[in-house]
């Protein structure tokens, strides 16, 4: 018997990333990619004062300092940590629990295994070391914690006689050693996963605010400039790859 953590742990990663996709994607306002938002922001910011005049002829909101409110917005975003980057920390965080769960997993089947050999006919001191409940923590991070700490602490107990019957002494002793690891693994990534909506949330609304600066440029081009191809393809909004603002179309830009 051993501790069989889920066999789908590689696709939790997976999922996790999905969420926070979702979590990042939910509040946003716009349907591009960020990186290409970015970049077209970036790119009216420094087309816009050639054009200023024109912009603020037809709405006087618009300013001669307008694309660098754009740049400033575009700078404020730079400060956060990007989608990819806190994924990749997310990906961090969980991989180091997985290991220490599989490191767990393996002390506690060779410990079962001098378990078993030391009291074949004892149940009761074989049901000590938890043979009994796994079932109880087999998907639970929380109790599997909790689960190896009683685990360290009996096999302490019964040190001697395990030893007689050929266990290492040093997989004895590291027992404790491995159950705080996963202990603050588990921390870590129940931490991250707190934090990492406040990161999201804060990017989010910063991308908002870029694209909130940058779509009245491309909604005020398609008038001024209706006349203009060359000029109106320079400010007009990037649209979703499956996006053709068709009657057909789930999504517009």
């Amino acid at each position: 018997m051993l501790i069989s953590f889920d066999e789908n742990d590689a696709s939790k990663i997976r999922i996790n990333f999905l969420i926070l996709k979702l979590m990042s994607n939910n509040d946003r306002l716009f349907k591009i990619p960020e990186a290409v938002l970015l970049e077209y922001a970036e790119v009216v910011a420094e087309l816009y004062p050639a054009n200023a005049e024109e912009f603020i002829a037809f709405d006087s909101t618009f300013t001669a300092e307008y694309g660098n409110a754009i740049k400033e917005s575009i700078a404020a975003v730079k400060t956060q940590k990007s989608d990819q980057i806190v994924m990749n920390e997310m990906a961090e965080c969980t991989q180091k629990v997985l290991d220490a769960m599989s490191d767990c997993n393996h002390a506690y089947k060779s410990i079962s295994y001098f378990v078993r050999k030391a009291f074949k006919d004892n149940e009761a001191v074989q049901n000590q070391f938890g043979f009994r409940d796994l079932h109880k923590v087999r998907n639970s991070q929380a109790k599997l914690i909790y689960f190896m700490e009683e685990h360290a602490e009996i096999t302490a107990e019964y040190k001697n006689e395990l030893l007689a019957e050929g266990c290492n002494a040093m997989l004895i002793d590291s027992l404790f050693q491995k159950a705080e690891r996963l202990k603050t693994a588990n921390i870590e990534q129940e931490k991250f996963k707190k934090e990492r909506g406040v990161l999201t949330q804060d990017r989010s609304q910063l991308l908002n605010k870029v694209y909130g600066l940058v779509k009245p440029l491309s909604d005020v081009a398609r008038i001024i400039f209706s006349d203009d191809e060359a000029q109106l393809a320079k400010y007009s909004l990037p649209k979703p790859k499956s996006s053709q603002n068709s009657s057909d179309d789930l999504i517009e830009s």
